[in-house]
């Protein structure tokens, strides 16, 4: 079942949303953003969002595909922050004409409290560490867990860290506890780390995420 990096077209939104919540439904996390939510309904809000999502010319979506079955494996979302790259990113002109973007809609079921202290956190590190110092960030990459451990993430940063190397950028992510080993694979390093007081909903206790960053090579 090779497996295949391919960009990511608007029509792949109900696949991106499936693998999304797949990947990290029953991480900790993830439950303290939506606690008690069943897994359909963050389905749909992850696909509520796509058409504002994909019509972001400052984002980037690729998609990792079994090429045997088709199927949409693995996906990731990338944006580039103080920079175009020369053009590295191209606005997407596949938006369904049905589909024209709104705003972003209303969130229902999120912890809106806990997903705002954890994103103030890691802008306020971002912000002090790199001030206004181009970058390519990675803000999203998820694999369904039938097809992880088959090299689906490796795909996705090896195609980053080319281009940012390229293009003489640094690399930024916020890493899961379970994915650190995986950037360093790449040469991310760790900067800092957020420790979180998960919900009770969950079990409670805390999750420490990794501020990572990457120098571009020559």
């Amino acid at each position: 079942m090779p497996l295949q990096l391919q960009e990511a077209g608007f029509s792949d939104g109900k696949a991106i949303a499936f693998i999304c919540i797949s990947a990290f439904f029953d991480d900790p996390f993830q439950k303290s953003l939506y606690p008690g939510m069943p897994f359909d309904e963050q389905v749909a809000v992850v696909f509520s969002r796509w058409p504002k999502d994909y019509d972001d010319d400052s984002a980037h979506y690729k998609i990792v595909v079994d090429t045997d079955s088709c199927e949409a494996v693995s996906y990731s979302k990338w944006v580039l922050v103080n920079t175009d790259a020369g053009g590295a990113f191209k606005k997407p002109t596949d938006l369904s004409k049905n589909s024209k973007p709104d705003p972003t809609p209303i969130l229902k079921g999120l912890n809106s409290s806990f997903a705002m202290e954890f994103a103030k956190r890691m802008c306020e590190i971002r912000d002090r560490i790199l001030g206004d110092r181009p970058r390519l960030q990675l803000k999203m990459l998820g694999t369904l867990p039938s097809c992880q451990r088959r090299g689906a993430a490796c795909l996705h940063l090896a195609w980053a860290t080319k281009l940012a190397d390229e293009k003489g950028l640094i690399c930024w992510v916020e890493a899961s506890p379970f994915s650190v080993a995986l950037y360093e694979k790449f040469g991310f390093q760790i900067q800092e780390k957020v420790v979180v007081q998960l919900d009770e909903s969950c079990g409670g206790g805390t999750q420490t995420s990794s501020c990572m960053m990457r120098e571009p090579r020559k």
